[in-house]
């Protein structure tokens, strides 16, 4: 929450609002702060989102494993980090708690408070729902300042009937969130080259049509290598298509397991429904 130059002024702040950024939706959502804006202590990277369409900005560790348990999620259909809460409405909160409002570092001007990240979820049934996010290292979260801030922000989203969440490095599902990484590392991002335009998919439907049918125990690389051989696949092709796989739910597996690449074929099992929506385009 808070973080941004050293040197915030007003009319920085009017620029951001003016370039766009902390509004928008799906691919067109711009964050309030990205990775270049600051040096962060922990680790920030910009992530594609094949789900958003967009970049994803995040700015430690706890935020991307976070980012990666929720893009997995089916139920969430738009997620927005680095989120602006309304400044004028954070300072009369503050006002009412006595707490003291943020300020940017050296300067007199309040900060612009984020929440890292706001989910709207839609679950079969229901209207869509919206939930706030954020990240904590769990001696960060017990410092009185930050306990001060945090208060600031439950009190702003509690008024809006939105639950906020805060999410603990200490609880995350560490093996869960490594194979969700994995995965990801596995899906076509725009532009990418390909023997041509769609090899990979081409691929993947042969990939799943075989295991559909097949029998083998062997591992799941061990299988990979040998479908590079058997379609002239350059090395390391065949465990990519089945990340792709993995990534759309055809092929599925129990996430916690230590290495998914050595899990024998046995371990995964196709799922039909999501085959045929992939196989009719949907």
């Amino acid at each position: 929450m808070g973080r941004g130059p050293r040197r915030m002024t007003e009319d920085i702040i009017d620029r951001w609002k003016a370039e766009g950024r902390g509004s928008g939706n799906g691919s067109g959502y711009k964050p309030w702060l990205e990775v270049f804006d600051f040096s962060s202590t922990g680790k920030v990277n910009r992530i594609y989102s094949p789900k958003l369409r967009r970049v994803v900005h995040v700015m430690s560790t706890t935020e991307e494993r976070t980012f990666y348990g929720l893009e997995w999620l089916r139920s969430s259909i738009e997620i927005k980090e680095q989120c602006p809460l309304d400044r004028d409405l954070t300072l009369e909160i503050a006002s009412i708690l006595g707490i003291k409002h943020p300020y940017y570092p050296g300067t007199n001007v309040p900060t612009v408070m984020t929440v890292d990240f706001l989910v709207t979820s839609k679950y079969d049934g229901c209207p869509p729902s919206i939930q706030a996010y954020d990240c904590k290292i769990k001696d960060e979260a017990e410092d009185s300042r930050s306990i001060e801030k945090l208060s600031i922000t439950q009190a702003y989203f509690g008024g809006m009937d939105i639950p906020h969440r805060l999410i603990f490095d200490s609880e995350l599902p560490t093996q869960k969130l490594k194979n969700i990484e994995w995965i990801r590392a596995g899906v076509i991002k725009p532009g990418e080259e390909e023997s041509y335009a769609g090899a990979l998919r081409d691929r993947a439907r042969s990939m799943t049509s075989e295991l559909q049918c097949s029998t083998q125990k062997q591992p799941l690389n061990a299988y990979c290598e040998s479908f590079e051989i058997r379609h002239g696949l350059n090395a390391g092709d065949g465990l990519r298509v089945a990340k792709i796989l993995l990534y759309d739910r055809v092929l599925l597996c129990d996430l916690n397991n230590r290495n998914l690449a050595t899990c024998p074929l046995a371990a995964f099992r196709i799922d039909a429904a999501s085959h045929d929506q992939r196989a009719s385009g949907m």
